[in-house]
């Protein structure tokens, strides 16, 4: 390729190199013009409302200055003022407070901003009061609008029906707005007693919108401030309580009804029971409506309960300003025909009256209940009404609550609550086959198909334990009863096999130390015996020997004589030795001590060398045969082998020693193995043919049956002309 067609070829990629150069240098000053922007505004003062309340919480807290000129919408206290211009709404505070601003005084506000419980907020460095003019315009708000703070701190203008009125402190007061279906809080800066007739009446309310804040700087709920009544307008006048119609409690909330759902109805019933916490249920006398049309092919319906619940106002001066002629609401009894007049609601599954109000009453009959099967119970068509239950019920457990007692019973295998309203424990036994009465409540309701609601579940309201009739009391041998017995008898024959056993114990300890005094008995009475006998007559034998060979003999019959003198001499020893050994039981304590013992008794000619090494504690028993198998072994090589030397070794090696002989048992890894060895210097002879019995030689055996009762195993290692070896090999547990 040529030089020109390079040059052509390089010239658009040298252009395209010089716009991307231009580009980014554009970027760079544009970023920097940004930043420097961004700075500027970051130390400019805030002028509006709207700047300071849609500060981040972070940003608020940087103190960024303030100069706001608004309007006072609502004085709190000497430290905190509300004010709005024509963005929002925000809040001021003061230190030192000062207590000259009026709500529509126009001022002036230099600061710095802080961060609120909600929304930001202003310190107040200095403030100028420019005027005076009328208060800031609220602006219509619903209660969503409330609720999610939107016009949070400003002035609104909502609208509602009075639903009831009470002194929140001596020179304060509680209206609580009915806003649709939503009640709202209403504080008024002002004393009940200058409040006019609001219950019942539509009212609209310019306020300051306001709420609880929890912690974490969320609204809790929504509340309005408002500075006296003269904020409170009234758009439509209350009826008077006595002019409403009676009207059927089954008309209540129907849709097409001649009023407006939310304002007061009147109904007239017989009390079927009134609680101290302001809660009445009263059946109907009104005639209600006539029923809805039932399909040919629908089963019918049971007749709609006339019972409704209504809750009374608690505080009697909530009548004060509606109703002053009123007397204070009378205490109703069970029984009494009543007129009562309040505000529609839906519970939990029925119509319900809330914010009540007692208009006249008098005493009648007491209420009968209505038998009701466990599925009329819960089918709600006896919502609110006084019944009783056809099926028995067991009560299984009650238990305290907040307001009383609840009780849980069973009946036909269908779980059933009952509330009993009292402090006291009720004197019921578990088990218990009870009859109810009470007010059957359905708790809630559930959307079945055909858009038609079903209850869920229902529970019983207790007026007293009257109402729990005990058909029979509870068997004695119920669950709680037959564990407690359960574990008596466990603990009684646990204890009799502890006494049986101790007893066991004791019995084996005193057998021990009977035979223990039997063998010792015995072992002396066969000393005496040998003693007295085949000693004294050995004693004898020898004399008469000893006396024969002083007389004058042939070399022949004095050799004679001198060996058996040498062997009466031996047996005789032997004789004292076993006699000693039957005698001695407790003073050899120790596996080498009775090693030395039988050292010291070796006859005259023989050297004996001990071997021994420490060993750790055995069983006397294990003592004793292994001291009599040394013994026999000594014995047996003094007869048989004539030794000059005989050698006992005693020691212990560790389980893993390499010196463990192959026909030991398999041995624990924490075991060690106790080695009796006697040694001797005689003849030899053959183990294999000699050590199993022969006639009138029985000391091999003994030996293996000693060596088997204490677990050991014993060999000879021999050759004639050799000598002998004895070895025991015993393991010792851990």
């Amino acid at each position: 390729m040529t030089n020109e067609a390079r040059m052509l070829n390089d010239e658009p990629i040298g252009a395209a190199s010089r716009i991307s150069s231009l580009r980014h240098s554009s970027f760079v000053i544009l970023s920097s013009f940004l930043i420097l922007v961004s700075s500027f505004s970051a130390a400019a003062e805030l002028t509006t409302a709207l700047d300071i309340r849609t500060l981040p919480y972070e940003r608020s807290l940087e103190k960024l200055p303030v100069e706001l000129t608004a309007v006072v919408g609502f004085v709190e206290s000497g430290g905190t003022v509300f004010v709005q211009d024509d963005t929002a709404g925000t809040h001021l505070h003061f230190k030192p407070a000062r207590n000259d601003l009026r709500v529509g005084d126009r001022v002036r506000v230099k600061g710095v901003t802080m961060a609120g419980l909600y929304l930001p907020g202003v310190e107040v460095v200095e403030i100028d009061v420019l005027g005076h003019e009328s208060p800031p315009a609220g602006v219509s708000a619903s209660y969503d609008d409330l609720a999610t703070g939107r016009f949070h701190y400003q002035r609104v203008v909502v609208e509602g029906l009075g639903r009831t009125l009470t002194p929140l402190d001596e020179n304060r007061s509680l209206l609580r707005l009915a806003m649709g279906s939503r009640v709202i809080e209403v504080r008024v800066d002002a004393p009940l007693e200058a409040a006019p007739s609001l219950i019942d009446a539509r009212l609209r309310i310019t306020a300051l919108a306001a709420g609880g804040i929890n912690d974490r700087r969320q609204l809790v709920f929504p509340y309005l401030r408002v500075t006296d009544w003269s904020d409170v307008a009234l758009t439509q006048s209350a009826a008077v309580p006595d002019s409403l119609p009676v009207i059927s409690v089954a008309a209540l909330l129907r849709f097409g009804a001649a009023d407006e759902p939310h304002h007061r109805a009147r109904i007239r019933g017989t009390v079927l029971a009134a609680f101290e916490d302001g809660r009445v249920f009263l059946r109907d006398v009104t005639p209600p409506p006539p029923p809805r049309e039932v399909k040919k092919d629908e089963p019918p319906k049971p007749p709609l309960s006339p019972a409704i619940a209504i809750h009374l106002i608690s505080n009697p001066r909530l009548q004060h300003s509606t109703t002053p002629s009123l007397p204070s609401t009378p205490s109703l009894r069970s029984g009494d025909l009543a007129e009562i007049t309040g505000f529609p609601v839906m519970a939990g599954f029925s119509a319900s009256l809330a914010d009540a109000q007692v208009l006249s009453n008098q005493p009648a009959e007491p209420p009968t209940a209505a038998a009701v099967t466990l599925r009329e119970f819960q089918d709600g068509s006896h919502d609110a009404d006084l019944v009783q239950l056809t099926a028995p019920a067991v009560l299984n457990d009650f238990f305290r609550t907040r307001d009383g007692y609840e009780l849980r019973l069973t009946s036909g295998g269908t779980s059933i609550r009952a509330f009993l309203l009292q402090n006291t424990a009720p004197s019921l036994q578990l088990g218990s086959l009870c009859q109810l009465t009470g007010i059957c409540l359905v708790e809630s309701a559930t959307t079945d198909k055909g858009f038609r609601s079903e209850p869920d579940r229902a529970s019983l309201l207790l007026r007293s334990v009257a109402d729990i009739r005990t058909l029979s009391t509870a068997p004695f041998w119920n669950a709680r009863r037959l564990v407690i017995a359960i574990a008596l008898l466990g603990g009684l024959v646990l204890l009799t096999l502890i006494l049986l056993t101790l007893q066991r114990r004791q019995i084996t300890r005193l057998e021990s130390k009977i035979a223990h005094q039997a063998t010792l008995d015995e072992r002396q009475r066969i000393a005496r015996e040998f003693h007295d006998t085949l000693e004294q007559e050995l004693t004898g034998l020898f004399l008469r020997l000893d006396a024969a060979t002083t007389r004058p003999l042939e070399e022949k019959a004095r050799t004679l004589l001198e060996t058996s003198r040498s062997l009466v001499s031996r047996i005789q020893s032997e004789a004292r030795n076993l006699v000693s050994d039957l005698r001695e039981t407790g003073h050899a304590t120790t596996l080498t001590e009775a090693l030395e013992l039988l050292a010291t008794r070796a006859p005259e000619g023989i050297a004996i060398t001990l071997d021994l090494h420490p060993i750790g504690p055995i069983p006397s028993h294990v003592t004793h045969h292994l001291r009599m198998i040394a013994q026999e072994a000594i014995t047996n090589a003094l007869k048989h082998a004539h030794p000059t030397q005989i050698t006992l070794h005693l020691s212990t090696t560790p389980a893993s020693s390499p010196l463990h002989h192959s026909n030991t048992p398999s041995l624990h890894p924490s075991a060690s193995l106790l080695t009796l060895r006697i040694t001797d210097n005689g003849h030899g002879f053959d183990p294999t043919a000699q050590t199993h019995g022969q006639p009138g030689h029985f000391g091999c055996i003994g030996i293996r049956e000693r060596a088997r009762k204490v677990g050991a195993e014993v060999r000879w290692e021999s050759e004639e002309g050799k000598g002998t070896a004895v070895c025991v090999e015993l393991p010792l547990g851990k």
